[in-house]
Formats: C-alpha cells, structure tokens, sequence
C-alpha cells in the first residue's frame, strides 16, 4: 500500500502537497501523514531552560496552527483512509523527517519546491533540494500550480551510470499507469551520443515495456538542455537519481535552478541512486 509522508511548515505551497498527496492516495488505495518539524538548532542559542520553554511554545503554535490544515485535508480527503498528523523535533529539518519516514515505513516523501524561504524566484527552496538528494525513499516535488492527474507521461533523466537499475525502478512505481516515458540523456559530442543511444536502445528492449521515446541530445548545459526538452512535451512527472560528484548537482544550486523553468510547472520524482 501506498504510504505518503507529506512535510508541512503550513504554507500555501505545502498545502498544494497535501492535496496532491490526498488525490493520490485516494487513487491509488493509500494513506497520507502530514509531518512538522520544529527546528531546535533555530533557537539553540539561549539557556537550556528558556530553550526548553520556546519550544514548547513552538510545539503549542503547531499543534494550533495544525487544525486548519488538518480539517481542510480531510474535507478533501471524504472516501479516503484517515490522516494522521505529528509534530516532531530536532536541529535538522532532513535528518527529522528522514527519520521519521524510516519510523512510519512511508514509501513516498510529497513536498512542495521553494519551502518556507518565501525567495519566490528560487524554484526549489533548500529543504526539498536537501531532501531530493539525501532520501533513501523516492521524493516527488510539487510545483505551487500542480494537482494531482493520471500520469501518461513521464521524461527520466539519465547520466547513464545505473540506467537499466533506475529505470527497473520507475516502472515500479509508475509501470502500472502505462505512462508514454521519454528517456532523455545529455552528450558533449555526436559519436557519444550514438554509443548512449545504442546503450539504451539495448536496456528498453530488455525490460520489455513497450511505451519508451529514446532522446539523446548534444549539448554542453546539461540543465538547460533538460530544460528546453521538457518545454516541447507535455510532462506529467520528470524523475531523476541523483548521483553524487554528477550533474544533478546542479539543479540543486540555487543559482541554477532559477534558470530552469520546469521545475515551476512539472512535478520531479528523485531517488538518492545507491
């Protein structure tokens, strides 16, 4: 069964999450948990004892600011398996939830993508780049203007470093929609583009799934040449492993993801590659 922890700072951008989350799960016979943390290492600099009582008064302000969200997640939510809430602590916004979603056994982290920055520009805040890099279960970014839809296509962006394992796993997760899936792989030069392009040629006929477009493009901006790929489709969810010492580094620095205008309009799926 589908299991979905959805962080929350309660924003209006977390909200678009929790509703995707609910679409999703009720689709697709799951259950949603909406997840706070209260950052201890914000208010670390004061005694122990006042410490100890501004998180308290944080914890209170939560548990207050939780009713809204929870009694508008479960209007939606009408037909749906019941919302469970929880409000947890620690220095380290990444660390918390990942902990929290190895507790709970939560198959899929939601979040929304410029977090509670309020830097409306920057696409992608640092609390969901972290977590797209560092969780060891797949994290789906939803952008301020998505809503849960069938998923008929999906772009998998590769580096081609583990790309029959990836892709094994994004049919496990998205295989049962019978999506149309664009693998799309970025090259400096031609003659390693035909080598690419056989490679995966080669690992789509041995996984047997029938609907696949092979795209191998030349171009010396990997993020940019993503970019311009995705403008020309219509992209229900692009998906991503990122790899450490890789290019999908980059989309995680802000300075580039203020270039990349479809990670404003297309929900990216990751999974740290092992």
């Amino acid at each position: 069964m589908l299991n979905i922890l959805v962080p929350t700072d309660f924003s209006d951008l977390s909200k678009v999450a929790i509703r995707y989350a609910i679409a999703m799960a009720k689709k697709m016979n799951g259950k949603v948990t909406l997840l706070h943390v209260v950052n201890t290492a914000q208010h670390a600099s004061g005694a122990r004892l006042r410490l100890r009582s501004l998180i308290d008064e944080f914890v209170k302000m939560a548990e207050k600011d939780f009713k809204p969200v929870l009694a508008e997640a479960n209007k939606a939510n009408k037909g749906g398996k019941p919302i469970r809430h929880a409000i947890e602590l620690g220095p380290s916004f990444v660390d918390v939830v990942s902990r929290f979603a190895k507790k709970s056994k939560a198959s899929l982290i939601i979040t929304g993508t410029h977090g509670a920055s309020g830097l409306k520009k920057v696409v992608m805040g640092s609390n969901t780049a972290s977590l797209l890099e560092a969780s060891n279960i797949p994290v789906l970014a939803i952008p301020a203007t998505s809503s849960f839809k069938k998923i008929k296509l999906v772009v998998y962006a590769t580096d081609l470093l583990n790309a029959a394992k990836e892709f094994k796993t994004l049919l496990s997760v998205v295989g049962k929609e019978k999506p149309l899936i664009h693998i799309v792989h970025v090259t400096t030069d031609k003659e390693a583009a035909t080598v690419a392009e056989s490679k995966l040629d080669k690992m789509v006929i041995k996984s047997k799934y029938k609907n696949v477009v092979v795209r191998v493009l030349v171009n010396e901006n990997t993020p940019l040449a993503i970019n311009n790929y995705i403008k020309k489709v219509k992209v229900d969810v692009l998906t991503m492993f990122p790899h450490k010492h890789s290019f999908f580094e980059k989309l995680f620095n802000r300075s580039v993801t203020k270039q990349l205008s479809f990670l404003n309009s297309a929900p990216l799926l990751a999974y740290k590659s092992k």
